[in-house]
């Protein structure tokens, strides 16, 4: 009786993670693909940025929503990591890794890692704090002035191998994240599993690039003010 409710517990674990990993995943895609509006000038970008601020209730209850699904990911995926751990209290003298990729190996290297950027990121593009340069600046239309924020930020070439970095940790974390979320809530099939293990990769190299051309864009003068 007790196996089965660790077993019960397990799962419910596993498919919560899975369920808010996939979330979250989906919040990077549709996050890079608004930023790629940088492409477009300033008078685009910072409407795109207006146009999220302009709806307050909107704004702040998807920032909660997401700030509620990210908590249960990191608490369930430590749970998770613990539980595993004491059912296997002996570290084994060799590992050989010959199904396990790196990316799955290090998922809470990276997924600790991914936390920490995450966090320099807010406090440096949303809340100011790191850089205040352009806390104040509006644009022509009077708009908050964010496109000018990202030119000056992707200029610091300090900044651009932090974010870089991040981009790099970023799709790590995601390769294997998003494979092994479709698996768990798809649960053992063949066919199924090869279309999952792809799927996971792909979208992290999609996000990646798209994040990457964005700041090596700015950064080269490609994008400018």
């Amino acid at each position: 009786m007790r196996r089965t409710g660790r077993f019960r517990t397990t799962l419910s674990s596993k498919v919560a993670v899975a369920l808010s990993g996939l979330g979250l995943a989906g919040f990077v895609v549709f996050h890079m693909l608004g930023n790629l509006q940088v492409f477009e000038g300033p008078g685009a970008y910072n409407k795109y940025a207006a146009f999220l601020r302009e709806m307050p209730m909107v704004l702040w209850t998807v920032r909660l929503g997401l700030l509620t699904v990210a908590v249960v990911h990191i608490v369930r995926a430590i749970q998770l990591a613990l539980r595993n751990r004491r059912a296997r209290p002996v570290a084994y003298t060799v590992r050989a890794y010959r199904v396990a990729s790196l990316a799955s190996r290090t998922m809470a290297l990276t997924g600790s890692l991914l936390l920490l950027f995450i966090v320099f990121h807010l406090l440096h593009l949303s809340a100011d704090l790191v850089d205040s340069s352009f806390h104040d600046h509006v644009d022509e239309r009077g708009h908050a002035d964010v496109f000018s924020k990202v030119i000056h930020a992707f200029h610091n070439p300090l900044y651009v191998l932090l974010y870089c970095a991040g981009q790099l940790v970023l799709g790590m974390h995601l390769s294997h994240a998003i494979s092994g979320s479709l698996q768990t809530l798809g649960f053992e099939h063949a066919v199924r599993n090869r279309v999952f293990k792809a799927v996971g990769p792909s979208v992290a190299l999609f996000v990646m690039l798209g994040n990457l051309v964005i700041i090596l864009a700015v950064f080269f003068g490609l994008v400018r003010t």
